[in-house]
């Protein structure tokens, strides 16, 4: 009976041994070791650059970045760590806040659907299972609030008139010192009266056409490059001019693209009068 009872306590012993261990949770892998850590999360984010350079919605915003090497690795780097960080992996993301790096930008809903739907496609494209992929865009979500700012008007972005004013002075200066074009500015640039007045036309030309309260009331554009014969060749030389003293001011290449694209639209009551 004794020799019984010691089995039927040593067998008691095991079956409750065995069913702690069963019941013993394994621990939940984290979202990122379900994506495939660091390796696999690099390879999401490299297809994903891709899919923006190639998304005309959105691409301006990042046209500057592209065109530098450097910060276009530093782009990746942050946006790897971030992901990483926020998917319980150990990388930490070092860049700005989400509110102050996308501050002027101008970011509207459907420029940050249209980057959520790039990010989507290269969770595709990798094969990401629907519950990782959701959860992954569900925790970059929160982020849309600091990011997207509503619409803004191209005046607002440049800078208002102070800005555009500082961008108008450097042009003319450009200007005078590109041989390719300077003589036609040459009796405007030897009269200060002369000179004062086109700066002030230019400033209230580009302010009204980005959508500033200022008023350009200057002559129309055929008018006042009739008999001037200015060809394509110098149109586009004062367009370069233009385009590099926005460079030199750090107007971000989506601003730079809608005023250029603004302006060029004088081409024809210019070119050929």
């Amino acid at each position: 009976m004794q020799l019984w009872g010691a089995f039927l306590v040593a067998g008691m012993c095991v079956f409750t041994s065995c069913k702690k261990d069963e019941a013993t949770p394994t621990p939940a892998k984290s979202l990122y070791e379900r994506l495939g850590g660091n390796a696999a999360i690099s390879a999401v984010i490299d297809q994903f650059i891709t899919n923006v350079a190639g998304d005309a919605r959105i691409n301006a915003f990042f046209a500057d970045a592209a065109a530098d090497p450097a910060r276009l690795t530093k782009l990746r780097n942050n946006l790897i760590n971030q992901v990483g960080q926020a998917t319980g992996g150990t990388e930490k993301y070092t860049g700005l806040d989400m509110k102050t790096s996308h501050k002027g930008m101008g970011i509207e809903e459907s420029h940050f659907n249209a980057l959520v739907e790039d990010l989507a496609l290269a969770l595709d494209k990798f094969k990401v299972p629907t519950a990782e992929k959701t959860e992954l865009l569900t925790a970059l979500g929160t982020m849309k609030a600091d990011i997207v700012e509503g619409p803004t008007t191209l005046y607002s972005r440049l800078g208002g008139n102070a800005a555009i004013s500082a961008v108008v002075d450097d042009f003319i200066g450009k200007v005078a010192a590109d041989a390719r074009i300077n003589a036609f500015f040459a009796a405007a640039a030897a009269n200060p009266a002369r000179l004062n007045k086109l700066k002030l036309n230019l400033v209230n030309q580009i302010g009204q056409a980005s959508g500033g309260p200022e008023k350009y009331t200057g002559l129309d554009m055929k008018t006042a490059h009739k008999g001037m014969k200015i060809t394509d060749a110098q149109f586009n030389a004062l367009v370069e001019d233009l385009q590099a003293s926005l460079v030199k001011f750090k107007v971000e290449s989506r601003t730079k693209i809608q005023l250029l694209t603004a302006l060029g639209g004088m081409r024809a009551d210019i070119v050929g009068q």
